[in-house]
């Protein structure tokens, strides 16, 4: 599907989806192959091969037959989703840079950029196309920092789960899906700060771009800068919570043989006994009618003896 967008004043403004030619900002969604095939064909780009990509971004300087330069960039946006895949937690959004006019394409509808798009308010309508890429990439970073700070509420919880719970399994499903959450936000925040370099590169040589838009740059990096700590630190914890169950893991299983052990010495001394006297000999007790009694009752204190030896040798 298409979403067009005019530029009024200094206003973006909902068009008419006929009116493509003339519009400012397209938004290409979907299965629109005919739109995007002409685009291929006349750059020599392949847009819907960038789309599927989910762990690396893709930017270059194009330049069409009347020697106009334009610019092919693409960004990874989270899509964080419970129990998504890999392969499905990260969305690509490509953006062609004209002189006049921005062309958005993504392969699932983003809910995002139509809202951010509609009645957006630009400062420097020469070079709106580098504000509104910037912006979209602005909403982006921010998204991806959110995303980043809800996680925290999710560790949190799985921190509180352990310390009362223990290492049970709903525990390794928790960890698990927060280390494919991790994954996703990293992979998408590296390759965007690539892109992240390449945008500043070329947009910055403008010589009368607007210091707003340079100002958006900066606090994007800042952004960027932001979450690189955060991830590392979020998923240096979550290495050491995956330590900490393993150790939680094995100290159980520890008590758990420690225990099997304690069972199995103290129930040896019965089995001796029991086994002396069913010897086909004569033993004490043998014609007394009490004498099964007798031999159970020996089995108990010598059992206790044995319990209370080792428990003050500190062996149990």
């Amino acid at each position: 599907m298409l979403k067009t967008y005019s530029l009024t004043k200094d206003t973006l403004l909902v068009s008419s989806e006929s009116n493509i030619k003339n519009s400012s900002v397209v938004y290409v969604y979907g299965d629109e192959r005919e739109y995007i095939e002409s685009f291929e064909h006349k750059y020599n780009i392949k847009i819907g091969s960038i789309l599927t990509f989910d762990d690396r971004v893709a930017y270059d300087t194009m330049i069409d037959r009347n020697d106009e330069k334009s610019l092919l960039v693409s960004l990874l946006f989270p899509e964080i989703r419970e129990g998504g895949h890999l392969d499905n937690l990260t969305a690509s959004v490509v953006f062609l840079v004209f002189k006049n006019k921005l062309i958005i394409f993504t392969k699932q509808k983003l809910k995002f950029i139509p809202e951010l798009l509609s009645n957006m308010v630009l400062r420097d309508v020469n070079n709106f196309m580098v504000e509104v890429l910037l912006k979209i990439m602005q909403k982006n970073f921010h998204m991806m920092l959110n995303e980043l700070r809800g996680i925290k509420g999710k560790i949190d919880d799985l921190d509180s789960k352990i310390s009362t719970s223990g290492p049970i399994k709903p525990t390794f499903g928790d960890l698990l899906t927060l280390q494919k959450y991790m994954i996703a936000l990293s992979t998408t925040y590296g390759a965007n700060h690539k892109a992240l370099d390449f945008i500043k590169k070329n947009f910055t040589t403008i010589n009368d771009i607007d210091f707003t838009t340079k100002k958006i740059i900066d606090e994007i990096y800042d952004t960027s800068d932001t979450m690189d700590r955060i991830i590392l630190g979020y998923s240096q914890y979550l290495d050491d919570l995956e330590d900490m169950i393993n150790n939680m893991i094995s100290y159980q299983l520890n008590m758990i043989m420690k225990t099997l052990t304690e069972i199995s010495i103290i129930l040896t001394i019965p089995a001796i006994i029991f086994g002396f006297w069913g010897i086909n000999v004569d033993v004490p007790f043998e014609k007394s009618s009490y004498g099964f009694f007798a031999v159970l009752i020996i089995s108990v204190i010598l059992s206790l003896i044995c319990w209370f030896w080792m428990r003050r040798k500190k062996y149990f």
